[in-house]
């Protein structure tokens, strides 16, 4: 039986799967040959270490009267099988001849055994990936589902990019390659995705669940191509996007000789272009990072020059920044469509402090301020 040892250790390389899965899947095929076969009872299967020999047994109770054969032996066949020592009460093994068990049943085993060990390699596959949650992967477009899911063939798997995840104006076509995000693993993608059903069944699983609009890709992007974010000198703090159109990254030095914010753009750009292409064309902004949540609002208003920002407390105890601008720059701190705004609030917001940003013009705050002394006066 070397030959099934040869086979064993063939599946385990092949497949990606453990030993032990392979030979308890080779169990049940042997088992369920042998039930095929007409075989009942308890059926135990012995493979060696090796996995070079295997036998299989009915266990039987040793009994002065045999009632139920598949069960039961007598006394007088125990002894014959276990030896003088055996008693009744004792359980013993009798050996099923292989070839006893026929060429129908030998295909039930090999069909047990193939789905046995599919089942094995998909749960190793799934347990590979989950620990791949969090890294970029790239794959090619394999299929663009009526829904707007984009079906990414990842090699031993496929990955799915559903369309909430899509940079909005980008546009996909048969045998495009793709670099997107490993936001989730899952085994059934219909109960993933119940408001938006697709027939993606007829992919085995598992399925990788793929971004392109999470802010981690961005972050794990920069890790990749920039230099000293994967060494570790800059770090990247916070970030915020509104995918396709525009981004903000808060970076900084763990070495106070390194200029984080020219490390991560690099000599007119060179670095952070090509992730901005990456992205289909979305502006990446990197700002120095800062403790001082009024510091750092101030600097992710960036481009808009900020005159004075300060911390405070609403009437519910909540934390806001407000924030005052040139009366010509308003519209450049809110950006179109409030787009810097936002994007400097999500920012900020990582801290876990700010609530929101309150942006006021230099001549409104000046009138405030007038207002606020007269009625101190009075």
């Amino acid at each position: 039986m070397e030959s099934l040892g040869k086979t064993i250790e063939l599946l385990c390389r092949e497949k990606g799967i453990s030993k032990e899965d392979v030979i308890e899947a080779v169990k049940t095929g042997i088992i369920n040959a042998a039930k095929k076969a007409g075989y009942r009872g308890n059926l135990v299967v012995k493979i060696d270490e090796d996995g070079k020999d295997f036998g299989i047994y009915q266990e039987k109770v040793v009994v002065e009267k045999v009632t139920d054969p598949d069960h039961e032996i007598s006394l007088e066949e125990a002894k014959q099988i276990a030896g003088e020592d055996v008693k009744v009460g004792d359980k013993v093994l009798v050996e099923i001849k292989t070839e006893e068990l026929g060429r129908i049943a030998a295909k039930a085993a090999a069909q047990v055994i193939h789905d046995k060990i599919t089942e094995a390699e998909r749960k190793a596959l799934f347990d590979y990936f989950r620990e791949k949650i969090g890294d970029v992967i790239s794959g090619t477009v394999k299929e663009i589902r009526r829904n707007g899911d984009i079906v990414v063939d990842l090699g031993r798997v496929v990955g799915i990019l559903p369309k909430e995840e899509q940079i909005p104006k980008e546009r996909y076509r048969i045998g495009d390659r793709i670099r997107a995000y490993i936001y989730d693993v899952v085994f059934d993608y219909k109960r993933y995705n119940r408001k938006k059903p697709s027939r993606i069944e007829d992919q085995p699983p598992p399925y990788i669940i793929l971004s392109r609009t999470h802010p981690k890709l961005l972050k794990r992007l920069m890790e990749i191509e920039i230099p000293e974010i994967a060494e570790g000198l800059v770090e990247v703090k916070a970030v915020a996007r509104e995918p396709g159109i525009r981004a903000k990254v808060a970076v900084a030095a763990r070495e106070d000789y390194i200029d984080p914010v020219g490390a991560c753009i690099g000599v007119k750009g060179s670095r952070i272009l090509p992730i901005s292409r990456e992205l289909s064309g979305e502006k990446i902004e990197i700002i120095l990072w800062s403790d001082d949540v009024a510091e750092l609002v101030a600097r992710a208003l960036s481009p808009a020059k900020v005159l004075h920002s300060e911390v405070y407390e609403d009437e519910n105890g909540e934390t806001r920044v407000e924030v005052v601008v040139p009366d010509d720059q308003l519209s450049l701190a809110i950006g179109k469509h409030g787009v810097n705004a936002r994007l400097a609030s999500k920012l900020v917001g990582q801290t876990g402090q700010v609530v929101g940003i309150d942006i006021i013009k230099e001549s409104d705050y000046k009138k405030l301020e007038e207002l606020e002394a007269m009625e101190e006066e009075e």
